[in-house]
């Protein structure tokens, strides 16, 4: 069995044949010391903490790194930028990195081994939206898909999008009718350009953002996503349109820029969690989310067809007896490394990993 995997801070890839150790989305600096390569989905911090590791070479979308470094401040390095729907050989293993929806620059990586061709999808999303393509179906067989599963319950029942963002619109409508100015918590990357996308399309508003998110705004433009809003960082009292103005504000953000002092407004939050929890300091939850939820997720393991299906993240186990029950095709959470014992503090040797893999 010369290609094992396991989740071990990332998801590692050990192929046999080639003497080759492959990492997708470490989740710590150091997870990637005994490795070839790290590989980099997109840019949200939970997935991309190897883009400033100048120890190991980086593979990703190249907008995937412009917009990490908007989001965090940090620098790139050590990266090669992969193009989509183009096989490139890794240490004599080709590698393929496919659109993944959820955000620019996301991506679906495929790994070529002698033996298996595994597909990794990170976050996706099926749904095409105003500001990413769906999530693109393999052309060759998939052997084994590794598939996140942060809505993966079949009672996250979410309204199509186009019905979650019509409910926004009609928020923002009465809030403003009503002379209080829309202000809603959602997220920096991806949720913020789809809704500023959207609102510019369908009615005539100004759109207040914070410094971080206008920078992330900035490289969706550059990539031909017409967005049109202004950075509040830098306003001043007299430049706030408040007859017509809706601010976006960092999801986790309580308290009101300075400008909105003594103004009478309305709170909103945007967040796929919003199908999960109350916000109850909000006026408004719309549970809109740029994941796919469960019955999204079925219809592209289906579509994939690949001979078996490993979960990860949130709702894993739940998840893979879901597919096994609807689908009818084999599926497992993705095993984590056991962690030695008081008694046994020994390493697993590759081959004692293999045989604990079978």
């Amino acid at each position: 069995m010369p290609t094992v995997f396991k989740y071990d801070k990332g998801i590692r890839f050990y192929n046999t044949t080639n003497d080759v150790r492959f990492i997708a989305d470490p989740t710590t600096t150091k997870a990637t010391q005994d490795c070839n390569a790290a590989f980099i989905t997109h840019a949200h911090t939970d997935h991309s903490i190897a883009f400033p590791n100048a120890n190991i070479k980086v593979y990703s979308t190249k907008i995937a790194s412009y917009l990490y470094e908007k989001l965090t401040s940090k620098k790139v390095r050590n990266t090669q930028f992969v193009e989509f729907n183009k096989k490139i050989k890794i240490e004599n293993i080709d590698v393929e990195f496919l659109p993944a929806g959820h955000l620019i620059g996301a991506a679906q990586i495929m790994f070529y081994f002698d033996d298996l061709n595994i597909l990794y999808t990170g976050d996706l999303s099926t749904d095409e939206m105003i500001t990413v393509p769906k999530a693109s179906i393999p052309d060759e067989q998939t052997d084994i898909l590794i598939i996140e599963s942060t809505y993966g319950l079949e009672e996250f029942v979410f309204d199509s999008r186009e019905k979650i963002k019509t409910s926004i619109l009609k928020w923002v409508a009465e809030s403003l009718q009503k002379e209080r100015i829309p202000v809603i918590n959602i997220g920096h990357l991806g949720p913020a350009q789809e809704i500023i996308s959207y609102l510019n399309g369908m009615l005539s508003v100004d759109i207040y953002c914070d410094l971080r998110t206008s920078e992330i705004n900035k490289v969706y433009e550059n990539e031909g996503i017409e967005l049109n809003w202004t950075s509040f960082d830098s306003l001043n009292d007299s430049d706030f349109k408040s007859e017509n103005g809706v601010v976006l504000l960092p999801r986790a953000t309580k308290e009101l820029p300075l400008f909105l002092n003594k103004k009478k407004t309305s709170r909103a939050i945007i967040t796929g969690q919003a199908i999960r929890f109350l916000y109850s300091s909000f006026e408004q939850a719309f549970p809109f989310s740029m994941h796919s939820n469960c019955r999204e997720l079925l219809e592209f393991i289906k579509k994939v067809n690949p001979k078996k299906v490993y979960t990860l993240y949130a709702y894993d186990s739940k998840f893979a007896e879901i597919v096994e029950k609807k689908l009818k095709i084999q599926a497992q959470k993705l095993e984590s490394f056991t962690k030695p014992t008081e008694i046994d503090k020994k390493k697993k040797t590759l081959d004692e990993f293999i045989e604990f893999k079978k």
